[in-house]
C-alpha cells in the first residue's frame, strides 16, 4: 500500500521558517503597506473635484463673506487644484478676478486693491505655495513606499505562502485601524489642538493662521477639515478591514 503525504492525510503541512529575514520583509511590508492606505486616502481627498466640491457646498461660510456659496465652491476647486493639483496661478488669479467683477487674464496688481475678504491674500497664496510644495515632495517618497509595499507583499508570498501574506495583511489592518482610532479621538476631544500640531510639522508658526472672514477661511472652515478628514477615514479604515478580511481567509486557507 502507498504512502499518502501529510497533506492527503489531512494533516497540516509545517510551516516555512520565518528567521530573521523573513521577519525583517513582513515587518517592512507591514510598515509600507499601512503608510499606502494612508497615502491612498489622502489621495481620494485631494485629487478628485468631486470631494471638495461636496464639502465646499455642505461647508463653506457664505455668511461671512461677500460671495454667495456657489462662488465660494468653484473658488475652493480652483483653490484645490492650485494647491495639490496644477499648481496654476493663472487660473487663481482669474478665478479671483471673476469673483470681483475683474477682466481676465488677471494680474496680481490688478487685484491689489482688494483685501483677503475678496481674493486670497499673498500670505494666503504663500501658504498654499508651501503645502504645494510639501505634497509635491511628499508625492514621490509616498509613490516609493506604495511599489516597495507590493514588492514586499510579492517577496512574502513567495518565501512563505499564503500565510505569510495573510499575516502582513492582517497586522496592516489592525495598524492602521488603531492609529485612526487614536487620532479620530484627538480630534474628536481637541480638533483645534490636532490641527495646530499637524501644521506645526510643515509650516513655520504664523504662517497658516488667517481671519475667519477671509477668503481662505470662507471657502475652507473648520467643518470642511472635519469633513475631509472623516473622508480621508472611511477610505483608509475601508482598506484596512479589507485587508484584515483578506488576510484572515488568507491564513486559514
Amino acid at each position: 500500500m502507498s504512502k499518502k503525504s501529510a497533506n492527503q492525510k489531512g494533516v497540516a503541512a509545517p510551516k516555512r521558517p520565518l528567521g530573521f529575514a523573513g521577519a525583517l520583509i513582513c515587518v517592512l511590508a507591514t510598515l509600507f503597506l499601512a503608510v499606502s492606505f494612508i497615502y491612498i486616502g489622502f489621495e481620494v481627498c485631494a485629487t478628485p473635484d468631486i470631494t471638495t466640491r461636496l464639502l465646499a457646498s455642505a461647508f463653506s461660510n457664505d455668511a461671512d463673506s461677500p460671495f454667495t456659496k456657489e462662488q465660494l465652491v468653484d473658488a475652493a476647486v480652483v483653490s484645490k487644484d492650485y494647491t495639490v493639483g496644477s499648481h496654476n496661478e493663472q487660473e487663481t488669479l482669474d478665478m479671483m478676478a471673476l469673483l470681483n467683477g475683474r477682466d481676465t487674464p488677471a494680474t496680481a496688481d490688478a487685484l491689489a486693491d482688494l483685501d483677503d475678504t475678496h481674493i486670497l491674500s499673498t500670505d494666503a497664496l504663500s501658504h498654499l505655495d508651501d503645502v504645494f510644495y510639501v505634497v509635491q515632495d511628499a508625492r514621490v517618497w509616498l509613490r516609493v513606499i506604495c511599489a516597495l509595499a507590493l514588492f514586499l507583499c510579492i517577496v512574502c508570498a513567495f518565501t512563505g505562502g499564503k500565510r505569510r501574506l495573510g499575516a502582513v495583511l492582517t497586522w496592516t489592518g489592525w495598524l492602521v485601524v488603531g492609529l485612526f482610532a487614536a487620532l479620530a479621538l484627538w480630534v474628536a476631544i481637541d480638533f483645534n489642538g490636532f490641527f495646530a500640531a499637524f501644521h506645526s510639522l510643515f509650516f513655520a508658526a504664523g504662517t497658516w493662521t488667517f481671519a475667519w472672514d477671509s477668503l481662505l477661511i470662507c471657502m475652507y472652515p473648520p467643518n470642511f477639515w472635519i469633513g475631509m478628514g472623516v473622508v480621508w477615514l472611511v477610505v483608509t479604515v475601508f482598506l484596512s478591514i479589507a485587508a484584515i478580511f483578506i488576510g484572515n481567509h488568507l491564513r486559514k486557507a
